[in-house]
């Protein structure tokens, strides 16, 4: 799936691409298996000595596969609070844990 990612990523970054082929750097196999899919298109200029795509871009169904894997990384962060009021001391506690990785991030 991370092959997918960056083919979408890269005709998003590169509008302009003319044809993919075997010598470019996305890999031919998987922009064959986005094009059944969907989620790029391209004209079909294969022949006998190897495979080539015209005009690839970004179909809106890639877009929208794109973006759903960026909410899902998104998503799988943990949500923690650095406070927690639990019955602890006085019914406020302190998550150790959380407050170390917020620092730790930045």
């Amino acid at each position: 799936m991370e092959a997918h990612k960056l083919i979408l990523e890269y005709l998003i970054e590169n509008p302009n691409v003319e044809s993919i082929n075997e010598s470019s750097e996305i890999d031919i196999v998987t922009f064959k298996e986005m094009i059944n899919h969907k989620l790029v298109s391209g004209m079909n200029a294969c022949s006998d000595i190897g495979d080539c795509f015209l005009e690839p871009r970004i179909t809106f169904r890639g877009r929208e596969w794109l973006e759903s894997k960026k909410v899902e990384l998104v998503s799988k962060e943990p949500q923690e609070d650095v406070v927690e009021l639990k019955p602890n001391f006085m019914g406020i506690g302190l998550n150790l844990n959380a407050l170390y990785r917020l620092f730790k991030r930045r």
